[in-house]
């Protein structure tokens, strides 16, 4: 087995750290932030939800008491307390995850918050399987999948249509990547990939955590049906909302469901978000629209809201309208670039940048503008090149009319290329210089390495005019101008061991990305002496 101190091995590391101090350069700190305000959300509503589980279950408990402690409704018993069991150990392991996610990152300050929010190279490296498909990952996916499929088969008795899933899905199993699949679809790499931030992952973790609390929300609220729920009483029944989301980008579509914590099959509800009628199926109704956001507060959320009603024909004939208010917050959409440059643009070059806005998924369709430069869309969303004219470039992004942000990028100067008089393609070594009746030579303007790397299509120079001086005992004896980078040392007659070849670089040429021709005027040297011998 090679040895990982080998030298390749070491280059792999060394590129490594690399990669994870140009991603840490390239993102914003508001945005490392606002993942751990994600996290904090999901947290807060996923206590509130054990809270109210944990009553859905003294309330089953309850009702099979009030029915006599029937057989069947004791298993129904057993199988809900079975099912938050299993629901508040899988919350537990996550938990544990997070916290040691905390404190391999640095941990807590005094004030609680998490020091290491910035990382983005322990929760990869945590997650991530081995060649076996072995790790903290895989045993996630495994432990919300066989949480899934208990009560897929226990509850709805393998019945598909009721919309049981598995919790930790691949790419391939989820639509929204069929058209752009990842080149590694598995859960791990989906969820925790390269890259992942502290906050990030500890967000991810808890809207798995959410995923698991709501599936058992779910399950309950099935088997309280079946032990009595026609009976209950409906003076305490209240609307309940389960947003796939709190926090929705701008331009996202927002999605929930509305229905009675304790709906009974005899019963027809109508039900209406902001006035418009809702399509009903089993006792829920169904709501989308497009978000939008305005007077968005330091974390960049924008609080709003909608009216839901839900109206009931009770036992008895009674009409009953139900009434709520339901809050969400709108969050301006994070802006990711992605540049071969990650710090800044080149003046008067093609400079390719990807722009992404994750939140927006398949609804992503920008449009851009600058100031202090040109922009040229691509052929896919987000992809564009800037030409920068200034010294700072600013780039606006918006998404189907909303307004989404905007990026600053420095400008720098084009570097200037080395000339190097050059024989058959190799250097000449100038101190020790050229036999006296060397015929010629050529003027090679030499790209710098980092921008040639860069943008190789901006980087093509050319020597465009020179001026040849035979120099003898420090006096010129002939000179020659010449229009190319072709020096004929045969036009300066009379050239001996002892003189010098001095040439005065006049003029460099640059082809851009556009295959258009400019002169170049920040080129050094600007002279070259070579000796003859």
């Amino acid at each position: 087995m090679a040895s990982g101190n080998n030298p390749r091995q070491k280059m792999i590391n060394l590129m490594y750290l690399v990669l994870i101090a140009m991603l840490a350069l390239n993102v914003d700190t508001k945005v490392l932030k606002k993942f751990i305000l994600i996290n904090q959300s999901f947290e807060s509503t996923n206590a509130e939800k054990v809270i109210d589980n944990n009553k859905k279950i003294e309330s089953i408990r309850a009702a099979v008491d009030d029915s006599g402690n029937r057989t069947e409704d004791v298993a129904v018993l057993t199988l809900s307390e079975k099912i938050r069991k299993q629901s508040d150990s899988i919350v537990n392991y996550m938990g544990d995850l997070k916290d040691h996610i905390i404190e391999e990152t640095g941990g807590r300050k005094s004030n609680g918050d998490i020091k290491g929010y910035k990382d983005i190279d322990f929760v990869y490296r945590h997650m991530k399987s081995n060649n076996e498909g072995i790790g903290n990952g895989s045993t996630l996916k495994n432990i919300l999948n066989n949480f899934s499929d208990f009560v897929l088969d226990s509850v709805f008795l393998g019945d598909k249509s009721s919309g049981v899933r598995n919790l930790a899905q691949n790419a391939d199993e989820i639509p929204l990547y069929a058209d752009d699949p990842p080149t590694d679809p598995s859960f791990t790499a989906l969820n925790f990939g390269f890259g992942t931030s502290t906050g990030a992952g500890l967000a991810t973790i808890s809207q798995l955590q959410s995923d698991v609390i709501n599936l058992e929300v779910k399950a309950l609220e099935r088997l309280a049906a079946s032990v009595g729920a026609a009976d209950l009483k409906f003076d305490v029944v209240t609307l309940t909302t389960l947003p796939e989301q709190k926090i929705v980008a701008a331009g996202a579509k927002y999605k929930t469901q509305l229905f009675l914590s304790a709906a009974s099959s005899a019963i027809v509800p109508t039900m209406t978000a902001d006035g418009d009628t809702l399509e009903v199926a089993n006792g829920r109704g169904y709501y989308e629209f497009i978000a939008k956001g305005d007077q968005y507060d330091r974390e960049g959320l924008s609080l709003q809201s909608y009216v839901g009603t839900i109206s009931v024909t009770l036992p008895g004939g009674r009409d009953t309208t139900f009434v709520d208010t339901v809050e969400y917050y709108v969050a301006r959409p994070v802006i990711q670039i992605q540049s071969a440059s990650v710090q800044a643009l080149y003046f008067n070059c093609g400079n390719e940048i990807q722009v992404n806005v994750p939140a927006l998924g398949s609804e992503y369709n920008p449009s851009f503008s600058t100031k202090g430069g040109d922009v040229i869309r691509g052929s896919k969303a987000g992809e564009i090149t800037i030409i920068p004219k200034s010294k700072n470039v600013d780039l606006s992004v918006s998404n189907a009319g909303n307004f989404i942000g905007s990026q600053s990028f420095g400008v720098r100067q084009i570097p200037a290329p080395e000339i190097q008089a050059r024989i058959r393609g190799k250097a000449i070594d100038v101190k020790n210089g050229i036999p006296a009746n060397t015929p010629s030579f050529s003027l090679d303007a030499i790209a710098d390495a980092s921008f040639s790397e860069f943008l190789p299509k901006d980087a093509r120079f050319q020597v465009m005019e020179a001026e040849i001086i035979l120099a003898r005992a420090g006096r010129g004896v002939a000179t020659r101008r010449i229009k190319s980078k072709n020096v004929n040392l045969n036009q300066l007659a009379g050239r001996r061991a002892g003189d010098n070849i001095v040439i005065e670089i006049k003029k460099v040429s640059r082809a851009n990305f556009r295959n258009e021709v400019e002169d170049f005027k920040n080129f050094a040297p600007r002279v070259i002496t070579i000796p003859l011998k």
